[in-house]
């Protein structure tokens, strides 16, 4: 297929369309199996995945479709073409009606995440839509978009996830919580590091090692586009494996003075010895 942006962006607003009428409703909560990654699936869930894996059977596209509620499913004729998708990110607050969370949908040419070439991210709010293609940029509704040039640790808004995470991990953040003023998290990753690709957070950290590849892949190309950086907690490139039970942590900022002011409080913490 020459032309992947058109299909993702074109698929993610049908996945819109489709979910619409039951975004905090009783049925969308209803649950239905469990999925590949491990986590309840539920309805809203399901049917949002029914559409893109339909979108993809209409265009008959030879691929490896990696999702989270179904695995792996392999269509067409053999290929190397990886299509990652996470149908919704945010279900709770899309069963409760909180106004953020989105379909994430991504193509890389391996099975590896550095191979992404294309990404869409669309909030199933309100359907504003963030998606860039490798060396094209990123845009969000058509306009293009940078990372902020914010420097200054102290007055920048960092969100970070830290939901569940072990004690560890928790006492090692503390030096960023004492010097950071705004912390934030929306509960859907996937759209928090778009929100850090247009300038509206400055970094965001999820080092809990609980976190799907298929929640990041989009936002992954997403946010290198905008200019921005996204690496291991150890400094390194992130090299993940597109498979729905890999799991990731990453240090995520919009530019490298951001980045190293946080690597050095949190990355070169050696009192608490973390493996990722």
């Amino acid at each position: 297929m020459n032309d992947w942006l058109k299909f993702l962006i074109k698929t993610s607003r049908e996945v819109h369309k489709a979910i619409k009428p039951i975004i905090g409703s009783a049925s969308a909560s209803e649950v239905i199996g469990k999925g590949a990654g491990g986590d309840q699936t539920m309805k809203i869930d399901k049917l949002a995945e029914d559409v893109i894996i339909n979108s993809i059977k209409e265009q008959d596209l030879s691929c490896i479709v990696v999702s989270e509620e179904s695995g792996f499913i392999e269509l067409g004729r053999k290929s190397d073409i990886h299509i990652v998708i996470d149908s919704i990110d945010g279900t709770i607050n899309a069963i409760r009606g909180i106004p953020f969370f989105c379909t994430s949908i991504a193509i890389s040419k391996s099975n590896l995440i550095k191979d992404v070439d294309a990404g869409v991210v669309l909030n199933l709010w309100d359907g504003t839509i963030f998606y860039a293609e490798r060396d094209k940029g990123a845009y969000m509704n058509d306009k293009k978009i940078k990372t902020s040039d914010r420097t200054l640790l102290e007055d920048a808004v960092i969100g970070i996830d830290f939901s569940k995470a072990e004690e560890g991990i928790i006492i090692r953040l503390i030096p960023l919580f004492k010097k950071v003023r705004h912390i934030r998290h929306f509960g859907a990753n996937a759209l928090e590091i778009c929100y850090l690709a247009s300038g509206l957070l400055d970094a965001f950290l999820d080092v809990r090692g609980m976190l799907r590849v298929t929640d990041i892949a989009a936002s992954y190309i997403i946010l290198k586009e905008a200019g921005g950086l996204i690496l291991k907690p150890d400094g390194k490139e992130i090299d993940y494996i597109l498979e729905p039970t890999q799991r990731v942590s990453f240090i995520a900022a919009s530019n490298p003075i951001i980045y190293d002011k946080i690597f050095q409080i949190f990355g070169k913490n050696d009192k608490i010895k973390l493996t990722f």
